[in-house]
């Protein structure tokens, strides 16, 4: 295998050096060829003397001087070459899979299935999601700019053409004082060109980093409202990672988009342009000999078609290979993500090596999917290869017969290679663009899917959320029902509840009945829910571990209300009411991971800090104090009951375990009623 790497790498640089670029400049050395001599070989120039004239820089890498070989004495070379590349390709794909390190008969889930009920053709959802930002203004005005500066530099195009004809009749003509005045009028043009190029980029990237704000933006809305980001994570059918999805997958549909879009453009804008231009310019006879007014136009169409549709059905299967990778790479960076935000539970629990090994297994179907991947690509880079390469010959065989027969002159044979290499790039772009556009795909189906499943959100919670009447009713809950959204089992069935102001209730219910499940109904977040909830204006929710936000300690105190909403003093009242007193020696704006930094304990108490500062009328306890001792649990509701901690009429609904402890504390005591599904009065009646 070395030896053949080292034939390769040494074949790989000799062909470098003997490569054949077909361009125009050939065709002029083939006009200009040197006599025959009598043998049939190149006669070589002489000099004055009679000798052969010596050319410097022509002795060729392999020893001899390529300049005087005919492509006849090139031939061995060519067929051992051609010779090798089969021999190489035939043992690659007997022998490459065993270096695979993974086991390939193991089918990756790329969500193929999914992917094609939900998207029928190639750009299906693209309008509604560049729709948000070309509402704007802004959005226009950077396209017109860059439509302009497009415009101008296809005018721009139109004279080079012009140059070039006329550049190249001066070279065949010998005329050597016109030859300096078209250098002099290129450099203008060059000069134009670049300043309109680079202008042209920098324009492309304002818009980009504008659409892709705008585009978080959006998303980030719909996201956040009216706690879809919660609810979706309960369905069994939800998007997966909206992080990704939101940032990274943004990100590529914006670069992405504008890349294929203005690629799009630029080559309808080409054909418009040169389409003219070729069917006047284009030789009578076709090959010389059959008439057929612009046939070449016909010929690249044609050419280009076939490529078009033969691409599309040797690389669709991209498309979905596309899709499953996004969503494995996206499921491996998750993983990556919960093991640093639960870093303290794996080390305690030493499952280091636990983490390490599904780790590894999540990535090997990473490496499962690119082999897929890798696979279709070589099939799609065999076809491109093979068209590209049949294509650089293309319009040597059209239109070298014309120009050899006189019909054209050399001016007029580079004005139409221009245009029909421009003409054919337009045909062109579907197969020039195809790997991008499967990934493009991808990335379209997964903003697609993740909007319209944020968007059909509003109708999963029935339940209706009012504002409670005020009086001397805190809160009144009717017939709320209550199910698991993946099992459908009913938890609560026509539950009624009543809180009265400045009433603290304690709710109790055995594990696995789902007293978790009531709050977040009656919160309006459990998506299979269904009654009426009355509850008052300023209601606070407080969760067994409440969420601590990276920034300043006042901050995470104040969340989620602005920092600036609250006097360092009042923040500071509020820690000293909850025994915080060991955070004081801390700058209240010292800037941390406080999620890290507290103890469980210190994080209820300053979850109960924020209650302090919001002041709300109802406050909802799950498992609030479950982190703190008993003393520290009586001390909260003491401190809770001390008049001026909460405005007048409060109430406090706790639901805990730690019934003997807090029932001392609360007014009611309700429980959970196997039999009704709902509440019963501890010790009494149902309600």
């Amino acid at each position: 295998m070395r030896l053949a790497g080292c034939l390769l790498g040494i074949l790989f640089v000799q062909g470098q050096s003997l490569k054949f670029h077909p361009n125009a400049s050939s065709l002029v050395a083939l006009s200009q060829a040197a006599p025959v001599n009598a043998t049939g070989g190149k006669a070589a120039p002489v000099n004055a003397t009679g000798g052969k004239a010596v050319q410097s820089g022509q002795e060729g890498t392999l020893g001899f001087d390529v300049s005087k070989m005919s492509v006849k004495q090139l031939e061995p070379y060519m067929w051992i070459i051609a010779a090798f590349a089969l021999a190489f390709a035939v043992l690659f794909e007997l022998f490459h899979r065993r270096f695979a390190q993974t086991d390939l008969s193991v089918q990756p889930d790329c969500g193929a299935e999914h992917h094609e009920q939900q998207i029928s053709s190639l750009f299906a959802g693209v309008w509604p999601l560049v729709k948000p930002f070309f509402r704007q203004n802004s959005a226009w005005g950077y396209v017109s700019a860059i439509s302009v500066i497009g415009t101008i530099n296809l005018v721009l195009g139109m004279l080079i053409m012009v140059w070039q004809k006329e550049f190249w009749d001066t070279i065949e003509q010998k005329n050597l004082p016109r030859f300096w005045p078209l250098l002099l009028d290129v450099m203008f043009l060059a000069f134009a060109r670049i300043v309109l190029s680079t202008y042209s980029e920098y324009i492309g990237m304002m818009l980009s980093i504008h659409w892709r704000r705008s585009m978080t933006q959006w998303l980030i809305g719909l996201w956040l409202q009216d706690k879809s980001f919660y609810r979706q994570q309960l369905k069994a059918d939800a998007p997966d990672n909206p992080d990704q999805r939101i940032q990274e997958d943004v990100r590529m549909f914006v670069e992405q988009s504008m890349m294929l879009g203005t690629g799009l453009v630029m080559a309808v804008a080409h054909l418009i342009s040169r389409l003219p231009m070729l069917l006047l310019l284009s030789p009578t006879y076709a090959f010389g000999q059959f008439y057929c007014p612009g046939w070449l136009l016909y010929a690249s169409l044609l050419y280009s078609g076939v490529g078009a549709i033969c691409a599309h059905q040797v690389g669709k299967k991209l498309i979905v290979v596309n899709f499953g990778l996004q969503k494995h790479e996206a499921s491996f960076r998750y993983d990556v993500v919960q093991i640093r935000d639960h870093a303290e539970s794996i080390a305690l629990y030493n499952s280091e090596a636990t983490e390490e090994s599904r780790l590894n297994g999540r990535f090997e179907w990473i490496v499962r999917v690119w082999w897929m991947l890798m696979s279709h690509t070589k099939r799609l880079s065999f076809f491109q290869s093979f068209y590209y390469q049949t294509s650089a010959i293309f319009p040597y065989l059209l239109l070298a017969p014309s120009y050899f027969k006189g019909q054209i002159t050399l001016g007029t044979l580079f004005m139409l290679f221009d245009a029909l290499a421009t003409v054919k790039g337009g045909f062109d772009w579907f197969l020039g663009s195809y790997s991008i556009l499967t990934g493009y795909r991808a990335t379209v189906d997964r903003l697609s899917n993740f909007v319209q499943a944020l968007e059909a959100q509003d109708s999963c919670s029935e339940v209706k959320r009012m504002q409670s009447p005020g009086d001397a009713v805190a809160a009144t809950i009717t017939e709320l029902n209550v199910a698991l959204p993946r099992k459908g089992r009913t938890l609560w069935k026509d539950a009624q509840l009543q809180i009265l102001c400045g009433e603290f209730v304690l709710l109790s219910a055995p594990e696995g009945s789902g007293k978790s499940c009531f709050f977040r109904a009656m919160a309006g977040l459990w998506p299979d829910a269904s009654g009426e909830v009355f509850l008052p204006e300023k209601t606070l929710f407080l969760p067994q571990k409440s969420y601590i936000p990276q920034g300043s300690l006042k901050q995470a105190i104040t969340y989620p209300a602005c920092a600036s909403s609250f006097s360092d003093e009042e923040v500071m009242t509020a820690m000293q009411a909850l025994g915080l007193a060991t955070l004081e020696g801390r700058k209240l704006h010292e800037e941390a991971d406080w999620a890290l930094l507290l103890s469980g304990g210190e994080q209820q108490r300053l979850a109960f800090a924020r209650a302090l500062l919001s002041q709300p009328e109802l406050l909802l306890l799950d498992e609030a104090t479950s982190a703190l001792s008993a003393e520290g649990s009586l001390e909260i509701f003491e401190m809770l009951r001390r008049p001026g901690s909460l405005p007048k009429g409060a109430a406090v609904v706790t639901v805990s375990h730690d019934i003997d402890l807090l029932k001392p504390v609360h007014d009611s005591h309700y429980v959970y009623d196997a039999e009704t599904g709902g509440w019963a009065v501890a010790g009494g009646n149902k309600i």
